[in-house]
């Protein structure tokens, strides 16, 4: 190229390069993350990541030791002289081979040169000894240089042959030096940080699942060096799970050899806690996997039949405040995984201020081709298009009288990105995440506090009600069922009205059961999802009168949740703004029931709701005020 001609280029090579370092990645780990993309690409079946730091110098400003080389070094294929120049030029590398993980070509001159100022790579396809070798310098760049220097010839240094253990006839070496955008000072702490973003990202790589037995795998090792000598603390990564059905993980004990949550099954998946969906973009249809789990009724509460927690542990504490609930938290949000490795764990779908939203995992695995649908970027760490849709309101973007089959018409003559994703958004946000929400908010009903269960003292009090009613000889359907029934049988039918009916979970449902019939409890208040305009509903079982509030319904969230969902802390002000609406609440609450009568045409009809009116009043106050029947 002449120099007039360079005058006119487009852009400057180290203005490009300047602009990729500030777009840059999340962090070190996910920049490391794209060499091992490289790495899993050539088929390596170990990867071994070096962070290495040296005592300072006399003089120095600092004092403690700092992390001034990064290597990556692994046991694939290797590259030759062609290869190796093209994966340092910004934009070529194999980009455009969609059966990799790798697509766009900049995984490896991106993400280096993000954290350092100079990147040198060996590789070699026939021994170390024969090692190719080129490299990229910022300073270089800067000073004009606008082509990758041709690889030559150049053994591995012998510190990384002595550091390695993995060293085989073929293989790829990536050192990082001069890092100046290294986001942690030592190597302890950038492998530590590091180590939960690679076990999650390539999960599917170090442990596959019985669903992909053919998945390859590959080991990756982590390994603190000083001064040339491997430091202790080397280990290699374990799989982070944010589904947490892997048996083996990271998880803080008791869950790192057992499963903390349990497939979420909506009901209609081929099986448990999968569904399959298709998406069409660009006149092909491809087909998304969705996969669901919720915690298991162990993680959230220590009373589960034969799953205690451990020792140590504090019965009386918060689950989301244990290790497996605070590694929870770190895990919230839709896992996006392409080609086996994750791009993203998108919190926007989940509610950011609910500690509960971190009991449960969706992930979410579609092919390459639909990339662009997705919104992949190129770092491959963000689906845009995806994660536009977390707060997705069809109806609010529709204009008047618009159908949603209208409505995606008119997108469609639009070219809107979104529209191949809006069956998957809907399916995510009105669906599948009020399902598993529904039963998780049901799945600490009952739990125990204090090592005992909280007696409600409502329920206490329309208990001695219930009691004292029929020993005056009122006696109810509930009554006249107990002495027909035999214990096992009762047992047996609230169980499975509870699980069945109002979709709380076996152990939580036999827990409640099991404590009621020891207390001889015969009253019971749960609140359920109900598909009804009342906003409570009746169980009428052997011995067991059970009021069922419906969370569906306004009150629910106006009345009970302002009076029983304080949150900790909250000032008086606060508790006084609650009070009030729930005040107003119960005043609307008997204006409703009052304008009910006064619209009923019938003059016969509204004397008899009159007078279920009184005798309403009449129970209400034997129920508040704990005297007997006047009658």
């Amino acid at each position: 190229m002449t120099n007039a001609a360079s005058s006119y280029r487009i852009v400057s090579p180290e203005l490009t390069v300047k602009a990729m370092r500030d777009s840059g990645y999340k962090n070190t780990a996910y920049a490391l993350a794209e060499l091992i993309d490289n790495s899993i690409d050539a088929e390596a079946s170990q990867v071994e990541v070096f962070a290495c730091e040296e005592r300072p110098a006399p003089g120095a400003d600092h004092i403690r030791p700092r992390i001034d080389t990064i290597g990556v070094l692994d046991n694939g294929k290797g590259m030759d002289a062609e290869t190796l120049r093209r994966a340092l030029k910004f934009g070529d590398g194999r980009g455009g081979d969609r059966k990799r993980i790798g697509r766009f070509g900049m995984g490896l001159p991106n993400s280096s040169m993000s954290q350092c100022c100079k990147v040198e790579v060996w590789s070699w396809t026939n021994g170390v000894g024969n090692a190719l070798y080129t490299y990229l310098s910022l300073k270089e760049i800067n000073d004009g240089r606008d082509d990758v220097p041709e690889p030559v010839h150049q053994r591995v240094p012998d510190q990384w042959q002595q550091l390695s253990e993995g060293l085989e006839e073929a293989g790829t070496l990536v050192v990082w030096t001069d890092l100046d955008r290294v986001q942690w000072y030592g190597a302890a702490a950038t492998l530590r940080n590091t180590e939960e973003l690679i076990g999650r990202v390539y999960r599917h790589y170090l442990s596959p699942g019985p669903d992909d037995p053919d998945q390859r795998m590959v080991d990756i090792r982590l390994v603190p060096v000083r001064d040339g000598v491997v430091l202790e603390g080397e280990r290699f990564v374990r799989p982070n799970d944010p589904l947490y059905l892997m048996k083996s993980s990271c998880t803080p004990a008791p869950f790192a050899d057992k499963l903390m949550f349990m497939p979420f099954n909506m009901g209609n998946e081929q099986q448990a806690g999968v569904a399959q969906l298709p998406i069409t973009y660009k006149g092909h249809t491809h087909i998304v996997t969705v996969k669901a789990s919720i915690a298991r009724p162990e993680a959230r509460r220590p009373d589960v039949e034969g799953q205690p927690w451990p020792a140590d542990v504090n019965p009386n504490i918060d689950p989301g405040r244990l290790p497996w609930g605070r590694h929870a938290k770190r895990n919230i949000g839709i896992s996006l995984v392409r080609q086996g490795r994750e791009l993203n764990l998108d919190s926007s779908w989940a509610i950011g201020y609910d500690p509960v939203e971190r009991w449960w995992g969706i992930e979410i695995d579609f092919p390459p081709e639909i990339d662009d649908a997705f919104g992949v970027t190129n770092n491959k760490q963000n689906a845009t298009h995806f994660s536009a849709l977390a707060n997705f309101d069809w109806e609010a973007e529709a204009e008047a009288d618009e159908t949603f089959k209208a409505f995606k018409d008119r997108l469609a003559e639009r070219g809107d990105p979104r529209l191949p994703l809006f069956d998957l958004a809907l399916y995510l946000q009105t669906k599948l995440l009020p399902a598993m929400r529904r039963q998780l908010k049901q799945q600490r009903a009952g739990a125990r506090k204090n090592n005992k269960r909280h007696d409600d003292e409502a329920t206490s009090k329309a208990n001695d009600a219930i009691n004292r009613r029929r020993e005056e000889g009122h006696l109810g359907k509930t009554d006249e069922l107990d002495q027909q029934t035999q214990p096992e049988d009762k047992r047996k039918e609230q169980v499975n009205t509870l699980t069945t009916r109002h979709h709380i979970d076996q152990d939580t449902a036999e827990t409640l059961v099991d404590d009621a019939l020891a207390k001889g409890m015969r009253a019971r208040w749960i609140s359920s999802y109900e598909d009804s305009y009342a906003f409570f509903s009746i169980d009428l079982m052997a011995g067991m009168l059970q009021v069922i509030f419906n969370r569906k319904h306004p009150l629910h969230s106006e009345l009970v949740a302002v009076l029983e969902d304080a949150p900790e802390g909250a000032d008086a002000d606060a508790l006084r703004e609650r009070l009030g609406r729930a005040a107003s609440t119960f005043k609307l609450l008997l204006f409703s029931w009052a304008r009910m009568e006064d619209e009923i045409p019938s003059e016969r009809k509204r004397e008899k709701i009159a007078d279920v009116r009184q005798d309403w009043g009449r129970y209400a106050r034997d129920f508040l005020d704990g005297e007997g029947d006047d009658e």
